[in-house]
């Protein structure tokens, strides 16, 4: 990496660390996978990170190496703690996950995702109406999964237990 764009990279790395780790964790349901995701994408990151800058919205390009790195270390299997990847886009399910499962606000989700405020309520609106579709097994399911808290709160730290 040109060192001009080491502490632009050092920032963003460590503005969505924390986060990608969040998402990652829930995601995969494991912290070692999810470590594994999140390195393959900030290693990714730097070694094109001058791209990356010269692109519409690197936090954009950024989010779809996390939601691929994700998505490669993640099985839709029975009894996996967060199916909805399974269920809906991977837009959609991405903006539930931040906004609902790890309580970031519309703002936050948006930025983390390289959306604006707008495209992040359109993908929520459109998931609730998917949602709304699903047999009311899978759909109350997912709704109580999203409120909940007891398993995120293993979230604070990877040695947190899952």
């Amino acid at each position: 990496m040109p060192a001009a764009f080491c502490l632009e990279y050092t920032a963003f790395r460590e503005l969505h660390l924390d986060w990608y780790l969040r998402y990652a964790y829930v995601r995969t349901g494991e912290w070692t996978r999810a470590t594994h995701c999140v390195k393959a994408v900030f290693d990714a990151l730097s070694v094109g990170w001058a791209t990356a800058l010269r692109s519409a919205c690197p936090a954009a390009r950024a989010w779809q190496l996390l939601r691929d790195q994700a998505g490669e270390r993640t099985t839709c299997a029975e009894g996996h703690s967060w199916s909805i990847h399974c269920l809906l886009h991977d837009a959609q399910a991405d903006t539930v996950l931040l906004h609902h499962r790890l309580g970031l606000s519309i703002t936050q989700t948006a930025d983390l995702m390289g959306l604006d405020d707008h495209a992040v309520r359109a993908l929520l609106r459109s998931a609730e109406r998917a949602i709304e579709g699903f047999p009311p097994c899978v759909a109350s399911r997912l709704r109580a999964g999203r409120s909940s808290t007891a398993h995120d709160t293993a979230l604070c730290a990877p040695g947190g237990d899952s």
